[in-house]
């Protein structure tokens, strides 16, 4: 995949655009949780609910795709590896040390942690599962962890093998990563989650390489298709939201509803993109700062809500939709 001369120069403000449009969608995600999880599933209110938030789960994936897509855009001729490493650590790992050891002490002193060890602590700073939103750190660095093989298979790899190869190894790893544990080392207990391993999502990484390595093409490629895309996400997205709903219903559990998802997600990411840069012609320098507090904002967001439901539940306040009305005013004027 030999990389276009032209990506690397410019500005690309559609991809602030988009990462602040990624960004609000986490936020929503997480302040709309307790109602998804609340409301009865079969009233019309959890229908509304939890459309709504199927239909911003792309966020993760959406971010994936652009690290992978500035990743290949900084590629040029004097790339250092050790100097890139460095700036990650800065930007994203000492921050996070910091939210980590915040969210660990509020954890600890309000006893949502019981009897917290020194071996679980170091584990949860590494794997993320400590709590909710922290798995995309660690998905992240094992990302950048794993950038010589990035820079080679950006040099070596034809994009369209690239692409099929990556998309059925992410839906293997996606279903089977347990049992492939298993089977490689004999280790029989069952992995939490896959959503904190690189694996699950190494297909949107390797679509945001391709699409940062032939930028200007991709760039036209979302000009001229962006009523395309966003008919096709529409149309990915009700089956995607009904496949859901149905599962959540006890109605229908369609086994290959995450494989389906994926396709709804890429199918968002590639509309979003194309829609941030009709966005992004007017908004550049309100965008810009934005754009560079989203990872504190996702960092840290959920700490505002944790202490903001505290507050509502000493005060009585029970109705969800209230709840998440105050949390979204709350978000609205921290941004």
């Amino acid at each position: 995949m030999q990389t276009e001369p032209s990506a690397k120069t410019g500005r690309k403000p559609e991809l602030s655009a988009a990462s602040v449009l990624l960004m609000t969608l986490v936020v929503f995600i997480h302040s709309a949780a307790e109602c998804v999880s609340g409301y009865d599933p079969e009233s019309l209110v959890f229908l509304a609910a939890a459309s709504a938030h199927r239909t911003a789960s792309f966020a993760v994936q959406g971010f994936l795709f652009l690290a992978g897509l500035k990743l290949t855009l900084r590629m040029t001729d004097d790339f250092s590896y050790r100097r890139y490493a460095r700036g990650r650590l800065l930007r994203i790992g000492l921050p996070y040390l910091i939210a980590f050891a915040a969210f660990f002490a509020v954890y600890t002193l309000t006893g949502r942690l019981e009897q917290p060890t020194p071996a679980s602590a170091v584990f949860a700073l590494f794997t993320g599962s400590f709590t909710g939103h922290f798995y995309f750190v660690s998905v992240m660095a094992q990302f950048c962890l794993l950038v010589p093989l990035w820079r080679l298979l950006s040099r070596r790899a034809h994009p369209a093998l690239l692409l099929f190869v990556s998309l059925m190894l992410t839906l293997v790893f996606m279903d089977h990563m347990p049992e492939l544990v298993r089977l490689a080392t004999g280790y029989r207990a069952e992995l939490g989650s896959n959503a904190c391993l690189f694996t699950t999502y190494l297909f949107y990484w390797t679509a945001g390489m391709t699409a940062g390595a032939h930028y200007p093409a991709f760039a036209a490629f979302l000009d001229d298709r962006k009523k395309s895309l966003t008919v096709l996400w529409l149309l990915s997205l009700i089956a995607d939201c009904a496949l859901y709903i149905a599962i959540r219903r006890g109605t229908y559990y369609a086994l290959w509803a995450d494989d389906f998802h994926l396709l709804t997600c890429t199918l968002a990411v590639l509309a979003l993109l194309a829609h941030a840069r009709s966005l992004s012609r007017n908004t550049v320098s309100v965008l810009a700062p934005i754009d560079r507090a989203s990872y504190l904002v996702y960092l840290w967001h959920p700490m505002t809500i944790l202490l903001l439901d505290a507050a509502l539940n000493r005060l009585g306040i029970r109705s969800l939709a209230l709840r998440f009305l105050i949390r979204r005013i709350k978000k609205i004027k921290k941004i």
